[in-house]
């Protein structure tokens, strides 16, 4: 499954894809580390001063609520929120 970019990125339509623990993010054409992937949200987080009803607020609260459950395979972990998702946000 993938996740399928279309708020605002150019162009529309960028895939971003992980397979399992595989530790690789895929964003389009492109191949990341999970941990460059997580230093660029911190970055992003971090970088510039917040702006009234800024969306970072919301996805710090929604990763804030996360919880471990029961993952897709059995005996495995993953992580799930009951936040409102940030992709319902309008950029």
């Amino acid at each position: 499954m993938s996740l399928v970019l279309e708020m605002g990125t150019q162009p529309a339509g960028l895939q971003v894809k992980t397979f399992g623990f595989d530790n690789t993010v895929f964003l389009g054409d492109y191949e990341i580390s999970l941990k460059d992937f997580l230093v660029v949200a911190k970055y992003v987080l971090t970088n510039t001063d917040l702006e009234p009803n800024d969306p970072r607020l919301q996805f710090v609260k929604c990763i804030q609520s996360m919880k471990e459950t029961d993952g897709y395979k059995p005996g495995q972990k993953r992580l799930e929120t009951s936040e409102p998702a940030v992709l319902s946000l309008k950029s």
